[in-house]
């Protein structure tokens, strides 16, 4: 019998599961609600329990040591992969959670940015000679992962790839790491309101918006893109990738909106040497990178 690879990615809406065979093949994926809530903060992580034993029975008749298990969630993993030792206001319980030791076998444990930034990495980009690739996921915030000689870059703390606490204005609101002008509050969904002084509540209906020729929503889409220009020109001259892929909702959602004014703000910024210039691409995995790269997190560790 194969061994199998089950990636679990815990959002705080939908938890997504993704079974891999051994080549990389999806061979299941699947989908429920979180359900995080303050009175009933246990029932997102007895689900998961339920959700491993299960399928432990159902793919490898009871085996645990033919299928693999990673788990794809926000927040700094601890050195050993195991657990999640900071995740602030969200998925109560989650922090500390030893799932090892919890459920009695060898589970890993990987950040989400550097989960998606790996699915797409090793599914779309590895046989293609790529050795060095950046990721940001643009969504409710800003994350993302590294690529670096073919592997996957955590550094120390396992802090690397967190693009969003970037400076793009030194004049900007301080974020949760006390870093002011955060990438992430100038793109991520969270910040729209604020940012288009309560016109628009997301993303989405600020690029309808501009798309239609509003005037206002154009300055603020377009300004937020400028600073995402600056971010990305400023992380190809420290990492030098020969990639840099675009995933999350915003990057999904708004398409050439997005892509055609980021390719016009980087050749304002983006040092170019013998008129080379680094590759910028959407995500292909979509809202199952986090489940995938889980996946392929525990195969890499098995």
């Amino acid at each position: 019998m194969e061994i199998k690879y089950l990636g679990i990615d815990i959002g705080g809406t939908k938890i997504k599961t993704v079974v891999l065979g051994t080549n990389g093949s999806i061979q299941e994926q699947g989908e429920m609600l979180t359900e995080d809530s303050s009175n009933a903060p246990n029932i997102w992580k007895e689900k998961i329990f339920d959700l491993i034993a299960d399928k432990t029975q159902e793919l490898v008749k009871g085996n645990d040591t033919l299928l693999k298990c990673g788990i794809s969630a926000p927040g700094l993993v601890d050195k050993e992969s195991r657990k999640i030792l900071h995740m602030p206001e969200r998925l109560s319980g989650l922090e500390n959670l030893d799932w090892s030791s919890e459920l009695k076998r060898n589970i890993s444990v990987i950040n989400d940015g550097h989960s998606a930034c790996l699915a797409e990495y090793e599914g779309f980009h590895k046989n293609k000679g790529i050795k060095n690739m950046l990721m940001l996921t643009l969504g409710t915030g800003v994350g993302g992962g590294v690529i670096l000689n073919g592997e996957l870059f955590q550094g120390n703390l396992q802090r690397a790839g967190h693009f969003g606490h970037l400076t793009v204005d030194h004049n900007g609101s301080p974020t949760m790491t006390n870093m002011v002008g955060s990438l992430e509050h100038a793109i991520g969904n969270f910040s729209v309101s604020a940012r288009t002084h309560g016109r628009f509540e997301n993303t989405k209906d600020l690029v309808t918006a501009h798309v239609r020729g509003d005037s206002l929503a154009t300055h603020w889409w377009l300004s937020s893109i400028q600073k995402l220009a600056v971010a990305l020109s400023s992380l190809t001259n420290a990492f030098s990738p020969e990639l840099i892929v675009l995933g999350g909702g915003i990057a999904a959602g708004a398409g050439e909106a997005l892509f055609n004014p980021l390719n016009d703000f980087m050749s304002l910024y983006e040092w170019r040497p013998g008129d080379h210039k680094v590759q910028i691409k959407k995500a292909n995995h979509g809202s199952y990178a986090g489940a995938i790269g889980a996946a392929y997190f525990a195969k890499k560790k098995q």
